[in-house]
């Protein structure tokens, strides 16, 4: 894979501009960056202007090119607080599936490595940038200067910040985005109450019920002794979203196989159904910490908790923006209520 400059046509208000290779490395060996996807696939960092100020982004774009003004899928895969776009390119592997399936993929950076995501402490929030913004130019560049993008195959994940900053992507940018999966990340109280998105939008999110930092039953997310918000139990936030989707209640239960059964973890799915073509799941991470089911272990367990080991959460994500859009496609169903999860006591396959 090569590292090419951006195309130098501008977007609207969008500059394209070139940063040097020593830039794009930010602390990552060069091995690390190229290693993340096959050679004929073209990897690129581009810059634009969102209200004068410079973002940018690193971009997979796929070997494979749409024959037809369908355009390719886009996934927007953003970084956890304090970390960089470099690093959630490597810690997700979603190169792979972009590989794989034909898509492209953008790797953003947050402003100070941190996005707007809607929460609030000591009267602040994690950042002042217009994040929103930062979005939708980042994919009319995609789009207008790199390569067709289908626009109902537009989705956004991430995990912590880049988590909270995904639901705040489904509040304020239904337009813009088919789907999101949050890791690691529920509602920010703040953002719960004043969001109204435009449409129904499919959500997942995956959780661990032992995260040391984003608190399962809700209360207040922290990074070591810091505060950093109050945030929405799991399970309201998945609630909200099911109700917002006119889901049908209740959700479909599973244990979903043990296949490590040395994780110290296992994966519960709540699995929502009859919704207004937006369907609403979560993956509760039984034991699981703030971390990136199926990716590799770059902090100890001891500091962020357990990495589940049953699930690739890149793959389970990719599943089910795959399964969002074929929904779309199916009538509603007729019953509308929606109840909160039921509890499930059964024992994962291969447990003991």
């Amino acid at each position: 894979m090569g590292i090419s400059e951006p195309r130098s046509a501008p977007v609207a208000s969008a500059r394209v501009r070139a940063p040097g290779l020593a830039k794009l490395l930010l602390g990552l060996t060069a091995a690390a960056i190229i290693g993340a996807a096959p050679a004929a696939a073209e990897m690129q960092r581009r810059s634009i202007d969102v209200n004068g100020t410079a973002r940018d982004y690193l971009l997979f774009v796929p070997e494979q090119r749409p024959d037809s003004g369908r355009g390719v899928p886009l996934v927007v895969v953003l970084h956890g607080g304090t970390t960089v776009a470099d690093m959630i390119l490597h810690y997700t592997g979603f190169n792979r599936v972009g590989e794989r399936e034909n898509i492209a993929i953008a790797y953003p950076y947050g402003l100070n490595r941190w996005w707007n995501d809607g929460r609030y402490y000591d009267g602040r929030g994690e950042s002042n940038a217009d994040d929103v913004g930062f979005m939708r130019a980042l994919v009319a560049d995609v789009g207008n200067n790199v390569v067709p993008i289908d626009p109902a195959r537009r989705f956004a994940t991430g995990i912590s910040n880049g988590g909270f900053m995904s639901l705040r992507l489904a509040c304020e940018a239904s337009d813009l985005f088919a789907a999101v999966a949050a890791v690691s990340a529920t509602m920010p109280q703040e953002l719960g109450a004043r969001c109204r998105p435009g449409k129904p939008v499919p959500v997942l999110v995956v959780n661990g019920t032992a995260d040391p930092m984003v608190p399962y039953v809700g209360g207040i997310a922290r990074a070591g002794n810091q505060d950093r918000g109050a945030v929405w139990s799991t399970e309201n936030t998945i609630a909200f979203w099911a109700r917002r989707n006119g889901c049908a209640a209740p959700a479909v239960m599973q244990v979903l196989p043990d296949v490590d059964s040395g994780d110290g973890s296992y994966v519960i799915e709540a699995d929502y159904r009859g919704c207004f073509g937006a369907p609403v799941k979560l993956l509760r991470v039984e034991g699981g910490g703030h971390t990136w089911p199926g990716g590799p272990e770059f902090i100890p367990a001891s500091l962020l908790g357990t990495t589940n080991r049953d699930i690739d959460a890149t793959e389970t994500i990719w599943d089910f923006f795959k399964a969002a859009m074929a929904a779309k496609t199916l009538p509603p169903t007729a019953s509308r209520v929606t109840s909160p999860l039921q509890p499930v006591s059964t024992t994962p396959s291969g447990r003991r």
